[in-house]
C-alpha cells in the first residue's frame, strides 16, 4: 500500500506541473480572448449605462489582464519546476479570485433596475469570464473555481434579493448555470488529467523504448567485440603456451623450473579468465544451445571426480557415491557446471578438508549434490554470489584468483538446461550444491558415447547433404551410408536443387549448411527443395556462427544444430523421423 500511496503522490505532482506548465505557456492567448471580452461588454455598456461606468469597466478589466499577464511572466521566469509549481499554481489562483471579484463588483455596480438592459449585460460580463472553465482548454480547474465563486454567486444573490419580479428569476437562473458550469469543470478537470496522463505514459514508452533499442544495440556490441576478442586473444594465448612447454626443456637450473612454473599458472589464470567472459557472453547472446542426449550419468561423475582427484594439489579428501542413473542432458553444459563446482571446492577447501559428490535418485529426478566442510558463505552473500564478478576471499592461496564467472556461468547454464538447482550454505560449517535433472527412460534418445550400438536402418531413407565444406561433405555421407541411407550431396543450391529434381523419391532429411558461400543461404535452400518435392520435408540446419536473431527469424519445424556436430545427434533426428506411427488401437472396449 505505501508504494501504491507514493506513486499516486508522484503522479499528482506531474499533474500539477504540466498544468502550471499549460498556464504559463497559454497566458499571452489567454489575455488576448479576454481583452477582446472586456471591450466588447464595454462597448455595450457605453450605449447602455453611458461613457462613465464603461470607462470604468475597461480601465478595471483591462488591469486585471495586465496583472495576470505579469504574474505569468515575472513569477517562476525560467520555467516549472518540481520546485515553484506549487506557489505558481497558488498564486495563480489568488489573480483569479481577485479577477472574479473584479469581474463580479462592476457587473452589480452598472446593474440599474430602471434600466432593464442593465440586468442581462451583468449576466453577460459574469458568464464570458466563466465560460473558459467549461470549455475542453482549461487547464487548471481550482483557478477556475476561484474565478467563478466570487464572480456568479455575488451577483446571483444579489438579482435575487433586489430586483423585482421577474428579474429575481434571472438570478436564480444564473445560479443554476454556475452549478451546472462547476459539474463540466469537474469533467473537463478529469478529461484534462487523461490527456495529460496520456500525453506522459506516450512520453515515457517512447523513452524506454529508445533507451531498449539503445541497451540492445550495446549489447550486440558488446557480444560481437567480446567474440572478436575471444578469438583474437585466444591465439597468442595458444602459441605462448606452446613457447613455455618449448621453454622448459631447456631450462636446467631449479629457479629457473619454478620461475616457469609461476609464469604459467599465471597463463592458465588468464585463460580462464578469457574462457569464463567469453562464455558468459556466448550464453547470454543465445550462441550456446543444449544439446540434450541421454547420459550415463554415473560415468559422467566418476570421470568428473578423476580429474578433480588428478589436480587435487591441496590434497582434498573427496568422498564419492554415484547411483547407477540415465538422465536427459547436454553433458558438456552439465560437466561444466560440476566442473566449476568443483574447482570452487578446491578453491575454498582449505588442505585435510573433504568434499562430497554424490549422484541418487529422488523421486523422478537424478540429483547431483558437492558438498565441502569449507568456510561456508554469509547468508548476505548467498544471492550476490551468482552475480557477475563478484569474489569471495579464497582460503586456498594456491588458486590464482578469477573474475568471479564461475557460479555466474552456473546459473546461467541451469537456466539453459532447465536444471533445478539448490544451494545451502551455513557459515563455519561448510556448503552444499545440488542439481536435479529428469528421469528419462525413453528408448529413443542414444548415449552420446555409444554409436557402435546404433544398428542400420531396416528401410533405406534418403538423405539430402548440403555442405560447401568438401571434407565435411565426404565424411557426413560416408557416415550415413553406413546407417543403410541413400545419400544426396551437394556443394552449392543449383546442383542440390538439380540432383532432387531428378529423382523420384522425396528425402526423409535435409541436412544443410547455413552458409553456402557468397548470398546462398541454407534457409533458403531448405525453402527452395520443399517446393521441389511439393512436401515439408524434416530439415536440420547447421552453423557455426548462428545466434539468436537467425533462430528467431526462422521457421519452426527445422531442427538447429550448431557445429560441430554429434553424428548421434543427426542420428536422434533421422531415427525419430523415419520412426513408423503408433498402431491404432482396434481394441473394443
Amino acid at each position: 500500500m505505501p508504494e501504491y500511496i507514493d506513486n499516486s503522490a508522484t503522479d499528482f505532482v506531474e499533474l500539477r506541473i504540466e498544468q502550471a506548465t499549460m498556464l504559463k505557456k497559454r497566458v499571452g492567448g489567454s489575455c488576448l480572448i479576454v481583452q477582446f471580452l472586456i471591450s466588447y461588454t464595454a462597448a455595450i455598456m457605453y450605449f447602455v449605462s453611458g461613457p462613465d461606468i464603461a470607462t470604468l469597466w475597461l480601465a478595471s478589466g483591462t488591469a486585471m489582464v495586465v496583472v495576470t499577464f505579469l504574474y505569468a511572466k515575472l513569477k517562476a521566469p525560467n520555467g516549472i519546476t518540481r520546485e515553484n509549481h506549487a506557489s505558481y499554481l497558488v498564486g495563480h489562483t489568488i489573480v483569479s479570485a481577485l479577477t472574479g471579484i473584479v469581474w463580479g463588483a462592476v457587473a452589480i455596480y452598472q446593474t440599474d433596475f430602471q434600466l432593464e438592459y442593465t440586468v442581462f449585460t451583468g449576466c453577460l460580463l459574469v458568464s464570458s469570464i466563466t465560460m473558459g472553465g467549461i470549455l475542453p482548454s482549461s487547464a487548471y480547474r481550482p483557478g477556475y473555481i476561484a474565478l467563478a465563486i466570487f464572480a456568479v454567486p455575488p451577483f446571483s444573490a444579489f438579482l435575487m434579493i433586489n430586483a423585482p419580479a421577474p428579474f429575481g428569476l434571472v438570478g436564480f437562473a444564473m445560479m443554476i448555470y454556475f452549478a451546472f458550469a462547476m459539474f463540466l469543470s469537474a469533467r473537463v478537470e478529469i478529461e484534462t488529467r487523461d490527456t495529460i496522463s496520456a500525453r506522459q505514459k506516450k512520453a515515457l514508452t517512447e523513452r524506454v523504448i529508445g533507451q531498449n533499442k539503445t541497451i540492445q544495440k550495446a549489447s550486440e556490441e558488446k557480444t560481437r567485440f567480446l567474440a572478436a576478442t575471444g578469438h583474437d586473444l585466444s591465439q597468442p594465448l595458444q602459441s605462448q603456451g606452446f613457447f613455455m612447454q618449448a621453454l622448459r626443456d631447456t631450462l636446467e637450473k631449479p629457479e629457473q623450473i619454478a620461475l616457469l612454473d609461476q609464469v604459467q599458472d599465471s597463463w592458465r589464470a588468464q585463460k580462464e579468465l578469457l574462457q569464463g567472459i567469453v562464455d558468459v557472453s556466448r550464453i547470454d547472446s543465445g550462441a550456446i544451445v543444449p544439446k540434450p542426449v541421454m547420459v550415463d550419468m554415473a560415468d559422467l561423475c566418476e570421470k568428473l571426480a578423476s580429474e578433480f582427484l588428478s589436480d587435487n594439489n591441496a590434497r582434498i579428501e573427496l568422498v564419492a557415491d554415484f547411483a547407477n542413473i540415465q538422465s536427459v542432458t547436454d553433458p558438456v553444459l552439465f560437466a561444466r557446471i560440476i566442473r566449476n563446482i568443483l574447482s570452487n571446492a578446491r578453491k575454498f577447501v582449505t588442505a585435510g578438508g573433504t568434499v562430497k559428490f554424490s549422484l541418487r535418485h529422488v523421486d523422478d529426478h537424478a540429483v547431483v549434490e558437492i558438498s565441502d566442510n569449507g568456510p561456508g558463505i554469509h547468508s548476505d552473500d548467498l544471492d550476490r554470489i551468482f552475480d557477475e564478478y563478484v569474489q569471495l576471499d579464497a582460503v586456498s592461496g594456491d588458486n590464482p584468483k578469477g573474475l568471479g564467472l564461475g557460479l555466474a556461468i552456473v546459473r546461467r547454464l541451469c537456466r539453459l538446461l532447465a536444471i533445478e538447482m539448490t544451494l545451502h550454505s551455513e557459515p563455519g560449517v561448510g556448503t552444499r550444491f545440488s542439481f536435479a535433472l529428469p528421469v528419462t527412460t525413453s528408448d529413443r534418445i542414444l548415449k552420446n558415447h555409444d554409436l557402435s550400438a546404433i544398428q542400420r536402418f531396416d528401410m533405406s531413407p534418403l538423405v539430402v547433404i548440403v555442405d560447401d565444406d568438401e571434407s565435411v561433405l565426404v565424411s557426413m555421407t560416408q557416415l550415413l551410408s553406413t546407417w543403410n541411407c541413400q545419400v544426396i550431396s551437394a556443394t552449392n543450391q543449383q546442383d542440390a536443387v538439380q540432383l532432387v529434381s531428378r529423382t523420384s523419391a522425396v528425402p526423409a532429411l535435409l541436412i544443410i549448411d547455413q552458409q553456402l558461400g557468397h548470398d546462398q543461404y541454407g534457409l533458403e535452400l531448405i525453402e527452395s527443395l520443399r517446393e521441389e518435392v511439393n512436401e515439408t520435408v524434416p530439415a536440420i540446419l547447421m552453423s557455426g556462427q548462428m545466434g539468436r536473431i537467425d533462430i528467431d527469424q526462422a521457421r519452426a519445424d527445422i531442427e538447429f544444430l550448431h557445429k560441430p556436430v554429434e553424428p548421434d545427434e543427426i542420428w536422434a533426428i533421422l531415427d525419430r523421423t523415419i520412426a513408423p506411427p503408433p498402431k491404432p488401437d482396434n481394441s473394443e472396449g
